[in-house]
């Protein structure tokens, strides 16, 4: 996908990002890539009016969450973290990282995938951002990190088997007065049709140890036709979960 590119203020290192993830130049492009001097963000230029987005793992969103977690937290059950157990986590559709941080913070080894290459650029410099913080950055290091793949290939990546598999797959449309967060939406404008989820779940079982954890809203149907083992849910989503095929299951 060609990214049109507005550069502020030049920063080597950032630049640099850009040309690693093969981005192109394209006039014609909605969406555009800012490089300033602190950060890479995305700008939706068909609605000059929003604000870009970026991946900050060091916002005071999150800096909030991981002061404040929670052990009834929806996530920390479905990816059955217990006291003495911490699993290791696959995170096949990263996205803006927002579930594997969290995860992370929890205190679980986490693995991104994200094959988009502009969601990939935004991810790795929030990694390299947080990485240098004083207060995350000694245990993101440890616990966070990105490959930048097409999960459909998780299988051929020379990457330790994990405990878990953490799928997010884009939210189906619903018609409805309120209009999506607008990180989804500037993801929706990116990732282009040829997403298969399906075959991503059937991929995921025959790699993970543990289990497969599906995130859907509450409206949507489960992502395949398969028994779903177990669903652990609140008003507004659900996790559904597979077990792995027999044959990857550890005792």
């Amino acid at each position: 996908m060609n990214i049109y590119l507005m550069i502020q203020k030049k920063n080597k290192k950032t630049i640099d990002l850009i040309n690693k993830y093969n981005l192109k130049h394209d006039e014609n492009s909605a969406m555009a890539l800012i490089i300033n001097s602190t950060s890479l963000e995305l700008y939706d230029r068909s609605t000059p009016i929003k604000k870009p987005i970026k991946v900050d793992f060091t916002s005071k969103k999150n800096n909030y969450r991981c002061l404040n977690l929670k052990k009834n937290e929806l996530l920390y059950k479905a990816v059955g973290i217990k006291k003495n157990y911490l699993p290791s986590i696959l995170d096949a559709t990263a996205g803006l990282g927002t579930d594997s941080f969290l995860l992370s913070s929890f205190g679980c080894f986490v693995i991104m995938i994200e094959k988009h290459p502009v969601i990939a650029a935004l991810l790795r410099d929030g990694l390299e951002r947080g990485y240098k913080d004083k207060k995350i950055g000694n245990w993101l290091k440890k616990r966070l990190h990105l490959i930048f793949n097409d999960s459909l290939n998780m299988l051929k990546i020379p990457i330790l088997q994990p405990d878990v598999i953490y799928l997010d797959p884009m939210y189906p449309i619903r018609k409805k007065k309120s209009s999506p967060k607008k990180e989804f939406q500037f993801l929706r404008k990116l990732i282009n049709s040829d997403y298969q989820p399906e075959k991503l779940l059937n991929i995921a079982k025959k790699l993970a140890k543990k289990r497969i954890v599906v995130k859907r809203p509450s409206y949507a149907s489960p992502l395949s036709k398969d028994k779903v083992d177990f669903v652990i849910s609140n008003k507004s989503h659900r996790f559904d979960i597979y077990l792995p095929l027999k044959k990857n299951r550890s005792t």
